[in-house]
C-alpha cells in the first residue's frame, strides 16, 4: 500500500498508525502550529491571522456574508449568550478529544461509543451548527455566527488576543460624533460606537480585525494598531457620561 513498515513485530506506533513520512509531517506541522505558531501569530497579529486571512467559514461571511453584517445582534444580552455558547462548545470539543486521546493509550471505550461521540458532535456542531445556522441564517443573524457563537479556534485565539497579544483598535474619543456606523457594521456584535464615546480602546476576544469600523468612521475615530502590551485595556477618560451616570476618575 506503500506505507512503509519498519522491521520488528509491527507493534510500533508507525505500523500501528499506518503513517508514512507524509503523515508524520502533517502531524508535527500540526503540533507545532498548535503549540507554537498559533501563540506567536495571534501575540503579533490578534486573531485575525487566521479568522480574517485564513479560515474558511471566515472567507465566506466576508464574501457571501458581507451584505448582511449588520445583522448582528449588538446588545449586551448576546454578548452573554456569545460568551456561554462559544466556550461551550470550545469546553464539549476539548473533552471529546481528551476522551480520544486518552482512549488511544488505554482503551476503554468501545467502537460504538467513539462513532457515536464522533459522530454526534460532527453532525450537531459540524453540520448544524457550523453550517446550516452559520451560513443559512446569514440575513437573520448575521455574517458571523459561527465564529461568534461556536468556533473552538476563534475562543482559544479570542483569549490569547484578548489577554496577551499586542493587537488592539485603539479610540480617539474627543473627535467620536456618535454616528453609530461603526456599531452598525461590525459584523462580531461589537457595541464599537460605545467604547468609542468613552475613549477606551477595543479589546474583545471576539473582534476579528476586519477593519471595517475603521473603514467606516467619517473622523478617523479608529485605528488599528500593532503596539506594547501595557495598557492595551486602557480605563475610562477622567470623567465620561452615558446614559445612566457619570463617572469621575480619581
Amino acid at each position: 500500500d506503500g506505507v512503509h513498515t519498519p522491521s520488528g513485530d509491527g507493534n510500533s506506533i508507525t505500523s500501528k498508525l499506518g503513517f508514512g513520512t507524509y503523515g508524520w509531517f502533517v502531524i508535527l506541522f500540526a503540533l507545532i502550529m498548535t503549540t507554537v505558531g498559533v501563540v506567536v501569530l495571534t501575540y503579533f497579529f490578534g486573531k485575525r491571522w487566521y479568522c480574517s486571512w485564513v479560515c474558511g467559514c471566515g472567507g465566506l461571511a466576508e464574501t457571501a456574508g458581507d451584505p448582511f453584517r449588520q445583522q448582528s445582534d449588538k446588545s449586551l444580552r448576546a454578548w452573554r449568550i456569545e460568551r456561554i455558547s462559544i466556550y461551550s462548545v470550545l469546553g464539549i470539543i476539548s473533552v471529546i478529544t481528551l476522551l480520544l486521546l486518552v482512549d488511544w493509550k488505554v482503551e476503554f471505550m468501545g467502537d460504538g461509543t467513539k462513532g457515536a461521540m464522533k459522530s454526534g458532535y460532527g453532525f450537531m456542531i459540524g453540520s448544524m451548527f457550523a453550517g446550516v445556522v452559520g451560513t443559512g441564517f446569514y440575513p437573520i443573524l448575521g455574517s458571523r455566527v459561527w465564529c461568534r457563537f461556536g468556533c473552538p479556534q476563534a475562543a482559544i485565539l479570542g483569549i490569547i488576543q484578548k489577554y496577551f497579544s499586542r493587537f488592539r483598535i485603539t479610540t480617539n474619543g474627543a473627535q467620536c460624533i456618535s454616528c453609530g456606523n461603526c456599531s452598525t457594521y461590525c459584523e462580531m456584535g461589537i457595541d464599537v460606537k460605545a467604547y468609542a464615546q468613552r475613549g477606551q480602546n477595543i479589546v474583545r476576544a471576539s473582534c476579528v480585525g476586519c477593519g471595517v469600523c475603521s473603514a467606516v468612521c467619517p473622523r478617523g475615530v479608529l485605528n488599528l494598531e500593532n503596539g506594547p502590551t501595557e495598557n492595551r485595556i486602557n480605563d475610562l477618560n477622567p470623567i465620561s457620561f452615558d446614559a445612566e451616570e457619570v463617572k469621575v476618575k480619581m
